[in-house]
C-alpha cells in the first residue's frame, strides 16, 4: 500500500508519515480499548498482555500498517514487538532523548517501528522527532547532545489516526508532554521473520492463536513463511 512516492521517500529520509491510517470510527474503539487495556492489564503493557484482546489482535493485520511493511520486508515479515504507550498530562521528561533502536550497517532496513497515535501531536504534547538520513551510518547521538535540540530535526505533527514508520537504525525522539491531555501511542514493530522476537521466553496468548489463519501465525512467529530457509 506504499505510494509511488512513499517508498523512496521512506528509504531515503528513514521516516513516513501516514494520514488517517485509522478512520474516525476505527478510531474511536481504538481508543477506548486503549484505556480499557490500560486499566485493566496495568503498564507496562506490551505484546503478551495486548494480544489477549481481539482490537489488538486483529490491528497487527490492519492493511494499511501491515501492507506497508510488506512493501519493504515482502512474505519475510514478522511482528518483533508490540507496546502501548501513555504520558500523563504536564509530564517532567526531558525535552528529548535521542536514541537509535538499532546500529548496524546498511541503508535497507531490518526492523520498522510504527507509531500509531491516539492524540493530536501538538507542540504541547510533544511530537515525535526524527533527524532525517541518520540511518544511513552507525554513528549515535553523542551523550552531551542527548538531550537536546540537533539541527536538522524534523518535528512530525501527526494527528490521532496517522501513522509514522521509522527505520530502526534513525535517530529519533519521543517528547514531553507539556499539555493538560494525555500522550498516547501504540507502536507496533515489524521485521524479517529470522530475527528474534522481543519477550520470545514467554508464551504467547492463547487468545491470539485462537482461529488463527496463515498470515497471522506468520506474523506471530509461530509459522515459517515458507518450508526452506534456502528460499532465501
Amino acid at each position: 500500500m506504499f505510494t509511488e512516492n512513499e517508498k523512496p521517500f521512506f528509504l531515503q529520509q528513514g521516516y513516513l508519515h501516514v494520514k488517517g491510517v485509522l478512520d474516525s470510527e476505527h478510531l474511536a474503539t481504538v481508543q477506548a480499548e486503549f484505556d480499557r487495556v490500560w486499566d485493566l492489564e496495568k503498564p507496562p503493557v506490551s505484546q503478551h498482555k495486548l494480544l489477549k484482546h481481539r482490537v489488538f489482535i486483529d490491528l497487527i493485520q490492519h492493511p494499511p500498517i501491515l501492507e506497508r511493511h510488506r512493501a519493504i520486508f515482502g512474505g519475510q515479515v514478522q511482528l518483533l514487538q508490540y507496546d502501548l504507550l501513555r504520558q500523563g498530562p504536564r509530564t517532567d521528561f526531558p525535552l528529548r532523548a535521542w536514541h537509535r533502536d538499532f546500529t548496524y550497517r546498511g541503508d535497507f532496513p531490518l526492523s520498522i517501528n510504527t507509531i500509531l497515535y491516539l492524540d493530536d501531536m501538538t507542540e504541547e504534547r510533544g511530537p515525535t522527532r526524527v533527524v532525517p538520513r541518520t540511518h544511513l551510518g552507525t554513528e549515535k547521538p553523542s551523550m552531551d547532545r542527548t538531550n537536546v535540540p540537533l539541527e536538522g530535526e524534523v518535528a512530525v505533527y501527526a494527528n490521532a489516526g496517522d501513522a509514522v514508520f521509522i527505520n530502526s537504525a534513525i535517530w529519533h525522539t519521543g517528547g514531553r508532554n507539556q499539555s493538560d491531555a494525555l500522550r498516547r501511542g501504540i507502536y507496533l514493530y515489524y521485521g524479517y521473520w529470522w530475527l528474534k522476537r522481543y519477550d520470545n521466553t514467554i508464551a504467547l496468548p492463547w487468545q491470539c492463536l485462537e482461529g488463527a489463519n496463515e498470515e497471522r501465525l506468520q506474523l506471530l512467529g509461530v509459522k515459517m513463511p515458507a518450508a526452506d530457509i534456502h528460499m532465501y
